[in-house]
């Protein structure tokens, strides 16, 4: 199929959200972000498009330059009616041909492990699985605590932040987990969310709300990213649902950690997406 490529501009961004109103059954985040997307430097937002004026949008995607080091592929999406006719090929092709051209040293993206198509493009375009945490998830009302805990937890700044990860094993080079994205560790910033910390575990909790540039919980959800032994960071997860279930509100809990820590965890009610293992693997291209 002949496609046409170019930058997308704020009149674009009517066409962008009538593909995402169909993707994740209406749940997509790229309509709430995109005007700053738009707005944003050292960045290329493209338009995949069906005819060579350029004018009907069938896809589109992103690709954030990280000092010129790290070329982050995100927010690729098709047209419904255009999945599963090479056109998500062409736009990777497309979004690893400009990382190149831009200088970049390497190209990342990531992925749910349950989307095989998009761990195809991957192998396809030789990009190399660098890392993966394990996502499980509860339902406030579905939550089994035992009796309460009370650990010595110290609360973080964001510049405590590069040493204190260094303690821990966060897989190999510097990038951690975010939730659903990951980033090299010295652009985290307070928009990322907050951090407590107990010497064994570091816990960083994401909400919804607030200024930012990536994918956010629904305002029902709280995201968990723990780091650390297994133990410790089933005490900071333990203590952070207790100070959530205070307010009284149902949430959804999504804890994102190694599989150790799922197998602690489980006794809370925790589960995996549809009972089986699932994470977001962080993929990775050598470039220049």
């Amino acid at each position: 199929m002949k496609v046409y490529f170019r930058e997308l501009t704020l009149e674009d961004i009517p066409a962008v959200k009538e593909i995402s109103k169909d993707i994740w059954e209406g749940d997509d985040y790229i309509p709430y972000i995109i005007k700053q997307w738009l707005q944003e430097k050292d960045c290329m937002n493209y338009g995949t498009f069906k005819d060579e004026n350029k004018t009907e949008l069938i896809g589109f995607g992103r690709v954030k330059l990280y000092d010129k080091e790290i070329a982050w592929l995100e927010g690729g999406r098709i047209k419904v009616s255009y999945q599963g006719q090479g056109v998500g090929k062409l736009q990777l092709g497309y979004a690893v041909e400009y990382a190149v051209k831009s200088g970049a040293k390497v190209a990342q993206y990531d992925t749910a492990s349950d989307n095989l198509a998009s761990i195809s493009l991957a192998k396809y375009y030789g990009f190399k699985r660098k890392k993966c945490m394990d996502l499980v998830m509860v339902n406030s009302t579905d939550i089994k605590l035992p009796l309460k805990i009370a650990p010595k937890v110290d609360k973080l700044t964001v510049k405590d932040l590069q040493e204190i990860y260094t303690k821990f094993d966060i897989g190999p080079g510097d990038e951690i987990c975010i939730g659903w994205s990951y980033i090299p560790l010295k652009y985290v910033t307070d928009e990322h969310g907050s951090w407590i910390y107990n010497r064994d575990a570091i816990l960083q909790k994401v909400e919804f709300g607030g200024s930012h540039d990536h994918e956010l919980p629904s305002e029902k959800e709280v995201w968990m990213i723990v780091y650390g032994k297994s133990k410790a960071a089933w005490d900071l997860i333990q203590y952070s649902i207790q100070k959530e279930l205070e307010s009284k509100e149902v949430k959804i809990f999504e804890v994102f950690c190694r599989s150790d820590v799922v197998e602690l965890i489980k006794e809370m009610g925790f589960k995996y997406h549809k009972d089986e293992r699932f994470g977001v693997i962080l993929f990775e291209k050598a470039l220049n």
